[in-house]
């Protein structure tokens, strides 16, 4: 196919949509087969479009090129999401991997589903970068929240040289001291008197 033949969607966006990109045109079964599904609404992810942008299927509106496009539409997401370029960087990489990301509930999350075939999401990835602080009960929040919803959950870290490192997280958690000391104050110990007597 000739890439003059090839379809492609047509975006518009700016940074008072938020993480929302308008679809201005909807080529017959391009989404559905691009990002695994099919926008219900008028509207993809800024990540979704970044990434139909960097594949060549679609156009911002007002742009030379899908390059041009792609460069000002992370340069203006950028400016509301300071994690968009390693978030992008995260979603191709899956994408790369056969795996089908989509957007996840924090603001630089994404949720994986195996196949297209399977609805069901099995991975909660948290994309950091490793020159950024986290502090511990973001990451505890996070391990449970995956874990509530029945998901994995795993922390992808860009460095700076746009290597990404995947790492599982398994909460691990001791008995709390207090609670131990409560229960030994209230049993009985042999040797020790617990009356008159």
């Amino acid at each position: 196919m000739a890439a003059g033949d090839m379809q492609v969607a047509v975006l518009r966006y700016d940074t008072s949509m938020g993480d929302a990109v308008e679809l201005v045109t909807r080529p017959e079964g391009l989404l559905a087969r691009l990002l695994g599904y099919q926008p219900p609404g008028n509207t993809i992810h800024v990540i979704e479009a970044l990434y139909l942008l960097y594949t060549g299927h679609a156009v911002l509106e007002g742009s030379s090129s899908p390059e041009h496009g792609f460069r000002s539409l992370v340069e203006a997401y950028s400016s509301l999401n300071p994690y968009a370029w390693v978030l992008f960087e995260v979603y191709y990489d899956l994408r790369k991997r056969g795996r089908l990301p989509a957007p996840g509930p924090r603001p630089h999350s994404l949720l994986v589903r195996r196949s297209k075939k399977d609805p069901r999401y099995t991975k909660y990835v948290l994309v950091l970068e490793e020159s950024r602080r986290l502090d511990v009960s973001s990451l505890v929040s996070f391990a449970e929240e995956a874990l509530r919803n029945r998901w994995e959950p795993i922390v992808a870290i860009v460095d700076r040289y746009g290597d990404i490192t995947y790492y599982s997280i398994t909460l691990f958690r001791p008995r709390s001291l207090a609670a131990a000391e409560a229960r030994e104050a209230a049993s009985p110990q042999p040797g020790r008197r617990t009356g008159r007597g």
